[in-house]
């Protein structure tokens, strides 16, 4: 029988289930649960986990007897902690060992508490300074488990700098003009010079290869070495007094056994001093786990850096380098070239007009499906909530677009015309400086209508005005806010508590605004501030939040570490999380999304994503959709419901890879998926998937 194919989704549905076949045929997995038991060491924990976590800490144990860094890529909730340090401890199989655990600092007491709980016979220590370390470079091999636990923010910080140069009042000739023609000037100048090879300090360039002189501005802000020598620039300062931890153990202390990373796409910067705090900690390590709920934020250069710094050799063996990130996003990113072509203004002949193109290429979101076989099929165990098979409630997810006041819609299009006709103009002239006033405007004035000035751009120190928003009256409540106040009225007659997450909490305080109107309406609200320390935020969530209607907070002060519902089922439980506002950072999104859904949630979690139709916030919610379709198409999830529904169609290799994943999951068996009741857990019941709407309010 012949088919006719004439699309892709046609080809698909023929040719599906073949393609899975095939694939899952000419898989050759590490470790089969199927077919293999899990590590006997973990019936020693003190702590016994679920089969699936069972599963991923054998299968990482293995992973690490072959590799020397591997990616533990859990679900928010689905046991990070417990599942990275089993796998130590398995990995070890009864040997003594000294493992490091690198995290944020509210989590830090947390690691200790569950190291203590889970490992037998074990030593634990918080690293709180780089003289806690002391003993450590002097300690022999370990005789039992030895953990120690250090702060990211511990670990990158050391003592302060200045430059270090030797600075001359220097004489020189100058030629300038004058009416009897260019004439030899005397003038002086403070020039600087390297103390220890006496050359001048200058950057050679390929345009100037005699070098420009570097001011003592330029020093101060950045870390530069002599030209001429190598040697450094800079010089330590005793203020504040102290070394940075991370380079101490690189430095002084002997090679550790084990290093956990945790939250580690949190230090996928290229340069900055949390991610070469991870880099000096993994040299220092002989095996590296990297932990995450979130590996990669929608664009493939998050997962490049992290690559280099903790396995490298794939990158290697396709050529690509570390100063050249492009080539790598090039072939599993997505690139957005502009060429803009100008005319010049010279005389035109018969034949010709002469004219010059500019090309400039972006990154945008986009992920190839390719990057997993070919950089992480190899050194990544994945791990959703789904697949716990644990007592895991509803989620329900709701997109909310919600339409502007006609005084509203009209204020802003005026805003938004002026700001879009100039900015125009200037980016002909390669101009970018309205650009990212234009952003912030335009995603806070429909939120915040009230208190605006005139708005425009810096040249010189002067403010050049482009447009003054008009300042509505801030006594009436407006769309979104009303639907807000709805949503927390409904919630509460459900005996429901709801979390906010506000981003504007500064000049224009939407936070406080919000706060000041559900106080109107006689609800009992409280504001997580930043000025609460880290260590302290899960301490004050169970002392302030038993009987608030609402909590209001930036999402980035609970994205990792903490759960919004108290253990104990009698405390606090904020099972409706609601984004007034979102933001454009991914990774900070989803993990604030999931801090209700997690293992033990008694209650239906709910999610809800506002914005105002028509606006910059559109905008957001698709480019955040869309970096969303790729981050979860990595781990192997393929939906086009809730926030991905934003992002649209997204080509074919993305269909091609969720045709192979639909097909897989139905023929694989999943057997080991049971649940496991061992007396230390209350009995799991059958599985709730997550159910994601979205959810439209006229």
């Amino acid at each position: 029988m012949r088919i006719e194919i004439e699309t892709l989704d046609q080809y698909l549905m023929a040719y599906g289930t073949i393609l899975g076949q095939q694939a899952q045929e000419n898989l050759n997995p590490l470790h089969d649960p199927t077919k293999e038991p899990n590590h006997p060491v973990i019936q020693k924990l003190l702590r016994k986990p679920y089969v699936p976590q069972a599963v991923v800490i054998t299968a990482t144990a293995k992973t690490l007897n072959r590799d020397s860094a591997m990616f533990l890529v859990g679900e928010c909730g689905t046991g990070k902690t417990l599942m990275g340090m089993a796998a130590v401890h398995c990995h070890a199989n009864g040997r003594p060992y000294r493992a490091l655990v690198f995290c944020p600092g509210q989590l830090v007491k947390k690691w200790k508490r569950e190291i203590e709980q889970t490992i037998p016979d074990c030593y634990v220590q918080i690293v709180s300074r780089c003289s806690d370390l002391l003993p450590l470079a002097s300690y022999g091999k370990p005789t039992f488990p030895e953990w120690y636990v250090i702060g990211r923010d511990t670990a990158k910080l050391g003592p302060g700098w200045k430059p270090a140069v030797v600075q001359k009042r220097v004489k020189f000739k100058t030629t300038q003009a004058s009416d009897e023609g260019p004439k030899q000037v005397e003038s002086t100048g403070d020039f600087l010079y390297c103390p220890y090879c006496s050359a001048q300090v200058v950057k050679t360039t390929a345009k100037d290869a005699a070098g420009v002189a570097i001011t003592m501005e330029a020093l101060a802000n950045k870390k530069h070495s002599c030209e001429k020598c190598d040697e450094p620039l800079w010089q330590y300062i005793r203020k504040p007094d102290r070394f940075e931890p991370a380079k101490f153990i690189h430095k002084q202390v002997r090679k550790l056994d084990y290093l956990i990373v945790d939250e580690v796409h949190e230090n996928k910067g290229a340069d900055t001093a949390q991610a070469n705090a991870v880099g000096s900690l993994a040299a220092s390590a002989r095996k590296v786990i990297a932990m995450t709920g979130t590996l990669i934020g929608g664009y493939a250069e998050h997962l490049r850096p992290l690559l280099f710094r903790l396995s490298p050799a794939s990158l290697i063996a396709e050529g690509f380098t570390w100063s050249e990130p492009m080539p790598f996003n090039d072939k599993y990113g997505r690139i957005e070239t502009v060429i803009t072509e100008r005319e010049s203004g010279g005389t035109e002949n018969s034949q010709s007009r002469g004219s010059s193109t500019n090309k400039v290429r972006y990154c945008r979101p986009g992920i190839m499906p390719t990057l997993f076989g070919a950089h992480l099929m190899g050194k990544a165990a994945f791990l959703g909530l789904q697949e716990m098979n644990a007592a895991l409630p509803t989620l329900r997810e709701y997109v909310v677009p919600i339409e502007m006041d006609p005084e509203l819609s009209a204020c802003y299009a005026r805003v938004d015309l002026d700001l879009r006709e100039t900015l125009k103009k200037m980016l002909i002239r390669h101009d970018r400086r309205l650009l990212g006033t234009m952003l912030n405007t335009l995603m806070a004035y429909p939120d915040h209508p009230f208190g605006w000035g005139r708005v425009g751009y810096k040249d010189r120190g002067t403010l050049i005005s482009v447009v003054e928003p008009d300042n509505l009256d801030p006594n009436v409540v407006r769309p979104k806010e009303k639907w807000f106040l709805d949503l927390v009225q409904q919630e509460a007659t459900l005996g429901r508590q709801v979390w906010g997450y506000v981003q504007l909490n500064g000049e224009r305080d939407v936070e406080r605004r919000l706060a000041d109107l559900l106080r109107k309406r006689d609800f009992n609200v409280k504001v997580l501030k930043a000025s609460v320390p880290l260590a302290q935020r899960e301490e004050w969530i169970d002392k302030n939040c038993q009987d608030v209607d609402v909590v209001l907070s930036h999402p980035r002060l609970v994205e990792t570490g903490l759960d919004l519902f108290s253990k104990s089922y009698l405390g606090h439980n904020f099972c409706t999380l609601a984004f007034y506002e979102t933001g454009y950072v991914l990774p900070t999104m989803r993990q604030a999304s999931r801090r209700a859904w997690r293992l033990m949630q008694p209650k239906e979690c709910k999610v809800y994503y506002a914005y105002y139709e028509k606006t910059m916030q559109q905008r957001a919610m698709e480019l955040m959709g869309k970096k969303l379709l790729a981050a979860e198409a990595l781990e192997g999830k393929f939906s086009s419901e809730g926030l991905v529904a934003m992002a649209g169609d997204d080509g074919i290799e993305m269909a091609m890879a969720k045709s192979l994943s639909e097909n897989m999951d139905e023929s694989s068996d999943r057997s080991w998926q049971q649940p496991l009741n061992d007396g230390n857990r209350r009995p799991a019941k059958s599985r709730q998937k997550a159910s994601k709407e979205l959810v439209v309010i006229g």
